[in-house]
């Protein structure tokens, strides 16, 4: 049985109002409108997502830093999850939470500028302020095999189960972006499977075999649609938001996901620009394919 992830969550909060800026991205509605990132984690679960994610993707110390809003950081993470919580319990049916660990030094980034023991404890704050509300930890979009390994350790440390998703965007190829190959990261990060996420579908179809031959855990892809995304974008240093790609419509996103079943992912969903309508797509072309 496949599982299906939820969508992304800062280009959705942006569709519905938030302002269209990297630096603050989807924390922003952490702040000033909880209630739109009540009403997106709703939309997945109305969509058929099995696992919601929280939206705790900008609420660590050093992204809240720069805006002088560094003491809320806690708060933050911790309503995150809760929001997470309520509305998977408000399901009706069996929907978990994964507590999203993201990248603490830019995203996309091939070498962030600390120690595997400073990014341990840092993840370790958020697995703290997350544990209470999550069933699993997804480290998502994961470009270096230091932080993968931090991450996932923090996470382990709290009983739960953990993801770690790798991230190719602006890479040269199917290994992390730090070059380290995928076989080498399966054996050295202790996770519970392993994904690829944030970056072109076509990327995710040439490398998710390689994923799959790379380890005998549960695999699983959540691509963007994101058009044209330059290399070293860093979005924290006030670049522009990449624009949507208009040929990754719901039906066209859904063919693609399946597509990646066939190939052997046992976890799909979507990352930026994919959303509720996706989603929906996708969970009824599982459930033909799966009642067919």
């Amino acid at each position: 049985m496949t599982t299906l992830l939820d969508g992304g969550m800062g280009q959705e909060l942006i569709r519905r109002g938030s302002p269209r800026s990297a630096e603050f991205w989807s924390a922003w509605a952490m702040i000033e409108d909880p209630d739109l990132v009540r009403g997106v984690h709703a939309d997945y679960v109305t969509a058929g997502c099995d696992v919601l994610t929280t939206n705790s993707y900008a609420t660590f110390a050093d992204r809240l830093r720069p805006h002088g809003l560094v003491d809320r950081a806690d708060e933050l993470c911790r309503t995150a999850g809760r929001l997470a919580r309520e509305a998977a319990d408000k399901a009706g049916r069996p929907v978990q939470v994964a507590g999203s660990l993201p990248p603490l030094r830019h995203s996309y980034n091939p070498a962030p500028d600390a120690s595997y023991e400073e990014l341990l404890d840092e993840y370790g704050l958020m697995v703290e302020q997350l544990a209470e509300f999550v069933d699993v930890f997804l480290c998502e979009t994961m470009g270096a095999l230091h932080e993968a390994r931090a991450a996932t350790d923090a996470a382990l440390a709290s009983g739960r189960r953990v993801w770690t998703s790798f991230t190719l965007q602006g890479g040269t190829g199917p290994h992390l972006l730090d070059g380290t190959p995928f076989a080498q990261a399966c054996s050295e990060v202790a996770a519970d499977a392993f994904l690829l996420n944030c970056c072109p579908p076509e990327q995710i179809s040439e490398s998710l075999p390689l994923l799959r031959e790379a380890t005998t855990h549960p695999v699983g892809v959540y691509a963007n649609a994101f058009h044209d995304m330059p290399t070293g974008w860093r979005g924290r240093d006030g670049s522009p938001l990449p624009d949507a790609r208009p040929d990754m419509g719901a039906e066209s996103y859904a063919a693609a996901a399946l597509t990646w079943v066939e190939m052997g992912a046992d976890i799909v969903g979507g990352c930026c620009e994919i959303g509720p309508e996706h989603i929906a797509c996708i969970r009824q072309a599982l459930d033909g394919g799966q009642n067919g």
